[in-house]
């Protein structure tokens, strides 16, 4: 029997949201993207992936295709996946196929857009959710933000769609490699991600523990704040972050909201969370809906005294960061792996289409 095939939109293709495709087994994805900045895809990950240079040239190419299911994209998500949203609705109406499609966006629509184009983005959404046979929230604040449109609460299913969740094969402790005194900063050198206050709280302990330093795994615009001995940055490929993340003691991803943007998930708890390693996060945005006490910290935002205190502690308890460590394993594969989310995605779109 051949399989269904969902065509996927999206503008830019990375590792994390492609590679888990090949979970699929009942339905056949296809993933339609405009570029793939990262560099971290090899030619057999895209092997499923289909490049287009235009939104005419998407149109065509997806209807050429003729799919089951077509996935749009998130409207309160930029300019240019507005309009592939536009596509993928037009697309959905051409065909007579459902149309299906993820939202992360937490923050309130007019405080991320101005009252003005809010309304208007509310009002698009409305239209959107309305053809929608299915959508998937990632957060709270992203359900929040459908109901205020009077979309079908019947519709909405909460699950880690399109980021699908963590490959546990890959993310996973790693016994061959040693663990150093060092504490890792995850995420982009920002202020989206609390670079200052983790500084600031690393001043204010470092004395204390001269045998460990503490390394910033991302890069960004804050970057020249990290420039001291016992504190060193590098950006690294997914492939890398295994390694990094098991030779750490604890990982820290110390978020802030702004008037723009919140976490949305925070996948890079979920990551160290994998591997076996404790976090230290903040209560920001949806990050308390992924991360709990039983798995790592969490602290206030924008508060380096809270982020110091927790550094502290599990600098100082090494019996509680095993005990958290492994706690988190588990958590991470019965409720984040990405190969289960996806055979939870099968059997959502199969019923969907009459299939089981």
């Amino acid at each position: 029997m051949k399989k269904p095939v969902l065509a996927i939109i999206t503008e830019s293709l990375r590792y994390d949201n492609q590679a888990a495709l090949r979970f699929f087994n009942k339905i056949q994805p296809v993933h339609f993207y405009e570029k793939a900045p990262y560099g971290d895809l090899k030619d057999e990950d895209l092997k499923n992936a289909v490049q287009y240079t235009g939104l005419k040239d998407l149109e065509q190419k997806i209807i050429a295709l003729n799919p089951d299911i077509i996935q749009g994209a998130e409207p309160y998500g930029s300019r240019k996946q507005l309009r592939l949203c536009y596509v993928a609705w037009r697309i959905s109406r051409k065909l007579k196929i459902p149309l299906i499609f993820p939202i992360l966006e937490n923050r309130p629509v007019e405080a991320r857009f101005g009252k003005t184009i809010g309304l208007v983005m509310k009002r698009i959404l409305k239209i959107y959710s309305r053809q929608a046979s299915q959508i998937f929230y990632l957060n709270e604040g992203a359900k929040r933000n459908l109901l205020e449109v009077q979309a079908d609460p019947q519709k909405l299913i909460k699950l880690l769609y399109g980021i699908w969740g963590i490959d546990t094969n890959i993310f996973k402790p790693l016994e061959a490699v040693k663990k150093q005194p060092i504490i890792l900063v995850m995420g982009r050198l920002d202020e989206a991600k609390g670079l200052p206050y983790v500084v600031e709280a690393w001043k204010e302990i470092e004395k204390d523990y001269p045998e460990v330093s503490i390394h910033f795994s991302g890069k960004g615009e804050l970057d020249y704040l990290i420039d001291r001995c016992r504190m060193s940055k590098g950006f690294y490929k997914n492939s890398d972050m295994p390694e990094l993340i098991n030779s750490a003691l604890f990982a820290i991803t110390a978020s802030v909201t702004l008037k723009r943007w919140e976490e949305q998930v925070g996948m890079t708890n979920l990551q160290a969370l994998a591997c076996g390693v404790p976090v230290i996060t903040t209560q920001s945005g949806a990050i308390p809906e992924y991360v709990n006490d039983k798995v790592g910290i969490l602290v206030p935002e924008k508060d380096a005294k809270s982020l110091a205190l927790a550094m502290r502690k599990l600098l100082d308890d090494s019996v509680l960061r095993e005990s958290l460590g492994q706690n988190a394993r588990k958590y991470i594969v019965e409720n984040f792996d990405a190969e289960k989310t996806v055979e939870k995605t099968e059997i959502i779109l199969l019923k969907l289409l009459k299939l089981t």
